[in-house]
C-alpha cells in the first residue's frame, strides 16, 4: 500500500498539474514515493524473518550477525511463546517496534507435510500469515497502517546458500500526510501486493550482506485524495520495486524511476 502511495503520484506527468489543483503531479509522485518506501522495508523484514515478526532488519544485518529471530547463518524462525495445532503454530499478538503484529507459521517437509519443528536441514519451505498494524513516521510522512501478507519460502531443505520468496498480500494506509513547507498534504491508499521470486541470501560469515538478490514486489494501489480541491476524488496505480543485493535496490511508479533505502524507508527519485 505505502508501495502503492508511489503509484499513484507518477501515474501524471511530473511537469503537468492535476486537473482542479495547483498540486504538481511531481509533488504527488514524491508523497507516494514516501509512504511506499515505508512497506517495501517492511515487506524485506517480514521475509527476512520467515516468522511474520518484524524488526529482522536492524538486528540481522547488525556488525555481530546476531538477530532475533535468528542468529547469524542459521536463519531460522523464531516461534517462542507460539502454539502448535492442526499443523500451524498460532502466535499471540505482540507489539514490535510501535506494531502490533498476529501471524500463523506453517513448516513442511519436502513430501509437504507439516512439521511440529523446525529443522534447518529437513523443513523444506515455511508458510507464513502475518498482520501487521500501528502508527509509522519517516521524516515528513506519517499514517496509521494495515498490512496482510501470506508469504511462502522455499527451498529450506538441506544446507542451502539461499531461499525463493513468493506471496500475496493487501494493504490500507489511512490518513497518510506530508508535511513540508508549512503545508500538509492527506491522502488513503488500499490495494493488493505480489512477491515474485524474491531470492534471499542466507548470510553467513562469508561476508554476505543478505539483503535481496533479485525478484519483484508488485503493489496496485487505489489512492484517494482527502484534502485540498481534489478531496474525495481516487486514482489507481502499479508501484514496482526490483531487488539487487543492495539495501537501495530501484522502484518506480507507473515508470517514474525512484531509489528506495530499505533501512532508513525513504524513496528518492532517479534521473
Amino acid at each position: 500500500m505505502v508501495a502503492g502511495l508511489v503509484v499513484a503520484a507518477a501515474a501524471c506527468s511530473s511537469s503537468d498539474t492535476l486537473p482542479g489543483t495547483s498540486l504538481s503531479d511531481a509533488t504527488v509522485t514524491a508523497d507516494v514515493a514516501a509512504a511506499a518506501a515505508d512497506g517495501f522495508a517492511e515487506d524485506v523484514d517480514v521475509m527476512t524473518g520467515m516468522d511474520g515478526h518484524i524488526g529482522n532488519i536492524s538486528s540481522s544485518f547488525s556488525n555481530d550477525g546476531s538477530g532475533i529471530a535468528f542468529g547469524r547463518g542459521a536463519w531460522r524462525p523464531g516461534l517462542s511463546g507460539c502454539t502448535f495445532a492442526g499443523g500451524s503454530f498460532a502466535c499471540p499478538d505482540t507489539l514490535r517496534n510501535g506494531l502490533h503484529v498476529t501471524r500463523t507459521v506453517t513448516l513442511f517437509d519436502a513430501g509437504g507435510a507439516t512439521e511440529s519443528a523446525y529443522d534447518s536441514l529437513l523443513t523444506a519451505s515455511i508458510n507464513v500469515i502475518a498482520d501487521i498494524s500501528g502508527a509509522r513516521t519517516h521524516g515528513p510522512w506519517t499514517a496509521a497502517v494495515a498490512r496482510h501478507r501470506n508469504i511462502t519460502v522455499t527451498g529450506l531443505a538441506g544446507t542451502e546458500t539461499s531461499r525463493t520468496v513468493n506471496g500475496t498480500g493487501s494493504e490500507s494506509v489511512s490518513d497518510s500526510r506530508v508535511t513540508k513547507n508549512d503545508s500538509t498534504r492527506s491522502y488513503t491508499l488500499t490495494g493488493s501486493s505480489t512477491i515474485t521470486n524474491v531470492v534471499m541470501p542466507v548470510r553467513s560469515t562469508d561476508g554476505g550482506n543478505g539483503w535481496p538478490t533479485s525478484g519483484t514486489i508488485t503493489r496496485t494501489l487505489t489512492i484517494t485524495f482527502t484534502s485540498g480541491p481534489k478531496s474525495g476524488q481516487s486514482t489507481t496505480r502499479t508501484v514496482t520495486i526490483t531487488f539487487d543485493g543492495t539495501s537501495t535496490p530501484s522502484g518506480s511508479v507507473n515508470g517514474t524511476p525512484f531509489t528506495i533505502d530499505l533501512t532508513g524507508h525513504t524513496a528518492t527519485p532517479r534521473d
